[in-house]
């Protein structure tokens, strides 16, 4: 149970780096020497008001200094960081697929939350964790038991399905229908999942962006309302280890 907590309050206070990550990164600016600040006035915040999760409740979700509210992301990343290191815990021990595992849903979180905010995935992100993907499958060390024939045909693969609807709507539509950080979100899965994701990350983040969006669309009356579909995709990748054989039975 000790260790459950000091695995949470470990996570917390790595999950305050992933929210310097989600914000600085689409903007190009330094993660790691520049100081936090307020977003709006600028003005520093004091070490004690930055301890994960704590921090924001003890402030009322307010700045100290111009009192603009600060963004309930920053507690809520912080606290789903946390739970996630002791449910990965849970699952492989203190072992390399704990750490290993860790960096793939950690990633999903940045990716999730960049694509969220600023409609952006960064190749910063997907294409180092695509050369990890293929190189830890290589050495057998992939924790999700994918082979290497498997991984690099779910990045071809995925990249490919996704390039090809983005190209197709370009030419014949004049209207980027996906981005492509969409497709190479799917090179990135595809080489830590495999193959046999594509479809299931497909069809489950499409039905859930549709469920999502229609409803948007019916009350803003705004048939061009952008969706971030990282998000969708990030979704699917979660729930993949989860349910993914149990889809594939229900196919056969």
């Amino acid at each position: 149970m000790v260790a459950y907590l000091y695995l949470f309050l470990l996570g917390t206070i790595v999950g305050s780096f992933y929210n310097v990550c989600i914000y600085r990164l689409p903007k190009d600016q330094d993660i790691f020497l520049k100081s936090s600040s307020c977003r709006e006035c600028k003005q520093p915040i004091k070490w004690y008001y930055n301890i994960p999760v704590l921090g924001y409740f003890a402030l009322l979700g307010k700045c100290s200094h111009c009192k603009k509210k600060i963004s309930p992301q920053y507690p809520l990343v912080e606290f789903v960081t946390g739970l996630l290191f002791i449910y990965i815990y849970s699952l492989n021990g203190l072992s390399f697929a704990t750490g290993i595992s860790i960096l793939f849903y950690s990633a999903l979180l940045i990716i999730f939350f960049t694509d969220l905010n600023e409609y952006l995935i960064l190749d910063v992100i997907t294409l180092p964790l695509t050369l990890v993907g293929i190189t830890i499958t290589l050495l057998g060390k992939n924790p999700f038991g994918v082979g290497i024939v498997e991984s690099l045909m779910g990045s071809l693969i995925g990249f490919s399905i996704l390039y090809l609807i983005r190209w197709f709507y370009l030419k014949y539509r004049n209207i980027e229908g996906m981005g492509l950080g969409d497709a190479k979100l799917l090179l990135f899965l595809g080489s830590w999942l495999g193959i046999k994701s594509i479809l299931f990350i497909l069809l489950t983040s499409s039905v859930s962006a549709l469920i999502v969006a229609i409803p948007i669309v019916l009350i803003t009356k705004n048939s061009k309302f952008p969706v971030p579909y990282g998000c969708f995709i990030v979704f699917s990748s979660i729930l993949y280890p989860l349910f993914g054989e149990t889809f594939y039975k229900l196919l056969s």
